[in-house]
């Protein structure tokens, strides 16, 4: 009851200092431009009928994926209160398509009652050869490397991705990894492949070794085969996986995907040594084919960074369809997510996350739980908790301190760098779950099947690229603190 109370007081001030700094921080600019508005003092007409569309600014951009995402027409007629709101619910599902830099739309009346649409983008840099250096998935996020920093764990290599592929949103990536995991692999996505731009297809495959694997969990940390061996095993696993999908978005927000996955892993016989559970049946070769269905519907002002809207997601997994008989398993997920701007720079955002899977007892090379996937507590980022199911909820309210942007065009002549916008958020957050471990490893001894609760304040900078970076100081129901940094927006 007393972090309870704790949390509440800290929540209390952090609100109570918002406020106060809200009345001194000017929060009007944004970093795209807005549909100009048709007003009654502007036309002599309350209906406007659309005559041309045109497009402007995509050097590689199709016009027809463009015009996908509009709700206008030409020849349709609307009146002119919703034709305003449509163009700017248009404007940002254009935006979401993370296809363009900003994205303006105008409207020309040609004459009274009749009007031109006027789109005009800046399109981002599409082709992107970089250096790859990151975490494998074996580290939960960068925290992790942070406290006990471990060179060894690192992946470096090339990474190739071709966005907006023949200028139809199409994307290519092609990767070549070495270090923790010697990783190569492509993947192939085609949003649209029918004249109704509804229906797309994803294909993909991949080659994975590693000398050196977590092969269980004690404490809430990950254990590694080199920590128990001289040298790490030459190698501890190889996959080979192979994908292929088919997606259907049947209205401008919602989307529906399936997809055929085949999974062949072999591990060292020490694995299984050292956890005779990393596989169940006893062979140190696990096979199996995953068919998944997911669908989506995302009304988000921004993905990046979202300030307005709500999305949702649901999912269902089976693991093992009785061809090869190594794996049974059954996986259920869904979340739920809403933006409100609050009025003078103040946002809140709440978020839900439930997972369920069955059987009680399943591999330990399957085993999920937070701390996989992205999803964890704040507060907790140092700990993976393992389960059969958790549900966790996630609230955060914020102040935008300013948003601008930066003309670097005298230094940088490349349009697509030559503008940085930058916002700057100040926050506070209250997360809390439960996770159900129902197996009793030992690492479920200590967070696993009891209220866990995180809460902290921090500072998010958003830039260009869908760039987030977030300094965040949490707390843990048991009064454990720490400071932590990410890369992405939290909910």
């Amino acid at each position: 009851m007393r972090n309870w109370f704790k949390c509440i007081g800290w929540f209390g001030c952090w609100i109570l200092t918002l406020s106060a700094w809200g009345q001194v921080v000017s929060t009007d600019t944004s970093a795209l431009s807005t549909p100009n508005i048709i007003t009654s003092d502007s036309t002599q007409a309350d209906f406007i009928t659309i005559d041309r569309i045109f497009v402007l600014g995509n050097r590689i951009t199709k016009n027809k994926i463009i015009l996908r995402e509009l709700s206008v027409e030409e020849g349709l007629t609307f009146p002119v209160y919703e034709l305003n709101e449509l163009l700017k619910k248009d404007r940002q599902k254009l935006i979401n398509t993370t296809l363009f830099l900003s994205v303006e739309l105008h409207v020309v009346e040609v004459y009274p009652g009749t009007a031109d649409i006027i789109v005009r983008v800046a399109e981002r840099w599409y082709t992107i050869p970089t250096p790859h250096l990151a975490l494998p998935r074996a580290v939960p996020n960068i925290n992790v490397f942070l406290r006990d920093p471990d060179w060894n764990l690192l992946t470096y290599g090339i990474k190739f991705t071709q966005f907006n592929f023949r200028g139809l949103n199409e994307r290519l990536s092609v990767l070549a990894q070495f270090g923790f995991t010697r990783r190569f692999g492509v993947n192939y996505t085609v949003p649209y492949v029918d004249a109704a731009q509804k229906n797309g297809i994803e294909v993909g495959f991949s080659y994975s070794e590693n000398r050196n694997i977590n092969y269980m969990t004690l404490d809430h940390k990950f254990q590694f085969t080199n920590q128990v061996v001289e040298t790490p095993l030459n190698p501890a696993s190889r996959r080979i996986s192979a994908l292929a999908g088919w997606t259907y978005r049947p209205t401008y927000y919602n989307t529906h995907g399936i997809t055929l996955t085949y999974s062949d892993m072999q591990v060292a016989d020490t694995v299984l040594d050292l956890n005779p559970n990393y596989f169940t049946h006893g062979d140190t070769r696990q096979q199996y084919f995953m068919l998944n269905y997911t669908a989506t519907g995302d009304h988000r002002d921004y993905v990046g960074y979202p300030l307005e809207g709500y999305r949702w997601r649901a999912s269902i997994s089976k693991l093992g369809l009785g061809i090869f008989g190594d794996l049974d398993l059954l996986r259920i997920s869904g979340m739920y997510s809403h933006y409100f701007n609050l009025g003078k720079g103040f946002y809140f955002a709440s978020s839900v996350n439930g997972y369920i899977s069955t059987p009680r007892f399943q591999p330990y090379a399957n085993f999920r739980g937070l701390g996989y996937n992205r999803l964890w507590l704040r507060g907790y980022e140092l700990d993976v908790i393992e389960g059969q199911a958790f549900v966790m909820q996630q609230n955060t309210i914020s102040k935008r301190l300013f948003a601008t942007e930066f003309d670097m065009s005298r230094y940088i002549p490349i349009d697509q760098f030559n503008v940085i916008p930058l916002s700057v958020y100040i926050k506070g957050y209250v997360d809390h779950g439960y996770v159900s471990n129902t197996i009793e490893y030992e690492q479920s001894d200590r967070l696993a099947n009891q209220y866990l609760m995180g809460y902290g304040l921090g500072i998010d900078i958003v830039t260009f690229y869908d760039t987030v970076f977030r300094l965040e100081r949490s707390w843990k129901i048991a009064g454990t603190a720490g400071f932590f940094v990410h890369f992405n927006s939290a909910l």
